[in-house]
């Protein structure tokens, strides 16, 4: 943390004493002091990433959950901004290993500190831009999918590294066949990317089971993805919940769980001091699994509480795009293509586009139905893969204030 903070306040002080510089020193003694700065950032930002660009961890087997490792599945992580790979490897990699009793694989988001970082993420997501994190990233996925010993492919993500993996799941829409893809699951956490889309076929004309088991694969009709958001979460506003709120016509696949803490009984003990922002990994950890990351019987998980459904934005999202599709069929006589495409409503590419999304309008407002009433721990997969025990999970006291809620 010293080291991020020294290597923020120094880009931001060349940032600021460059324009005068530049006008007040000669060329020879300017370029010198910009080549100087540029070897001492770039020292900084080699210590704080290291040389390797991915990593392992297999501390599962040493883990307090129950069950073996499974060594039929892939699970991969990307860590977020400010997260240095070597506090990856050596602090949130072990921890995320045994909490699902699995082997990670870790692959390095490389940090040059948080104002070139924010730039990179802004200019991430206006265009695909190619990177070796999105190269190994995509690498790792297509022999996941490929392999026919494999029966799951993970991936997690946490805030503006989702944008490199919306980007890399694209790119495998085009090259992998869509059975293959079915044994994809996507988890995002603070979501910093403006849109996140996957394939929707014929073959998707009727929504899943929302408390399908994750084991039941020749059931599933489509990469399942989820997406947690705080809140309070500055990358989750200008990311995931921006989207689904306001761009009514942008495409987010995909189930969204909003962590509401204020009113979770969880945080209504802590101090405003202590409340979690989402800006680490270990923030939604702590949120999602408090027990098993503190080690105690006591705390209370978001995911105990009764959900709330916001059906308004997901019939908002469905008349979106059925009024897109009526403006582009007025401009083009031949047909026209839905714009806007949501995780329920998967009507997309037939011949009478109107009666479609009613049939998706409907299917939404079926899914809407189906998750009323029950806790996050029944919907979510990834609850599931942690494996909390029954007895813990019969201890656990039912809340009926809002302490997510889920959108599609």
């Amino acid at each position: 943390m010293m080291m991020h903070a020294v290597l923020m306040c120094m880009e931001m002080c060349m940032m600021v004493a460059a324009v005068p510089l530049c006008l007040m020193l000669p060329g020879a003694m300017f370029a010198m002091w910009m080549c100087a700065c540029a070897v001492v950032v770039m020292a900084m930002c080699w210590m704080l990433n290291g040389s390797e660009q991915m990593h392992q961890c297999t501390a599962g087997s040493e883990g307090w959950m129950m069950g073996p490792e499974s060594e039929d599945e892939k699970w991969m992580f990307m860590g977020g901004m400010g997260m240095s790979p070597r506090h990856c490897h050596q602090m949130t990699l072990p921890a995320l290993s045994r909490l699902f009793s699995r082997p990670m694989t870790c692959i390095c988001m490389p940090t040059y500190g948080l104002p070139l970082d924010t730039v990179m993420m802004m200019l991430q997501r206006c265009m695909p831009m190619p990177s070796q994190a999105r190269r190994n990233l995509y690498a790792q996925m297509r022999c996941a999918l490929l392999d026919d010993s494999m029966n799951r492919c993970v991936v997690m993500a946490h805030n503006h590294s989702s944008i490199i993996v919306s980007q890399a799941v694209a790119q495998l829409c085009a090259d992998i066949p869509a059975e293959k893809l079915r044994k994809l699951e996507i988890y995002t956490f603070g979501s910093a990317a403006g849109e996140f889309m996957m394939p929707l076929g014929e073959e998707n004309m009727e929504a899943e089971p929302m408390h399908q088991s994750p084991d039941s694969m020749h059931e599933r009709k489509g990469i399942h993805v989820e997406h947690f958001a705080m809140m309070n979460d500055p990358f989750a506003k200008m990311g995931v919940l921006g989207s689904i709120r306001m761009n009514m016509d942008g495409r987010y696949c995909g189930g969204v769980f909003i962590m509401n803490q204020m009113s979770s009984a969880s945080s209504s003990s802590k101090a405003p001091s202590q409340m979690c922002m989402g800006l680490t990994m270990e923030d939604y950890l702590m949120e999602l699994f408090p027990n098993q990351m503190a080690g105690s019987s006591s705390a209370r998980s978001v995911l105990d509480g009764v959900m709330m459904i916001d059906r308004d934005c997901a019939e908002k999202r469905e008349f979106a795009a059925m009024s897109n599709y009526n403006a582009v069929s007025k401009m083009k006589k031949n047909g026209g293509k839905r714009l806007s495409w949501t995780g329920l409503a998967t009507m997309a590419g037939q011949k009478n586009g109107m009666s479609a999304g009613m049939a998706g309008l409907e299917m939404a407002r079926k899914g809407c139905k189906n998750c009323d009433g029950h806790t996050g721990r029944e919907v979510s997969w990834l609850a599931r893969h942690c494996g909390m025990s029954p007895m813990m999970m019969g201890a656990k006291h039912m809340s009926k204030n809002n302490s997510m809620g889920r959108g599609d």
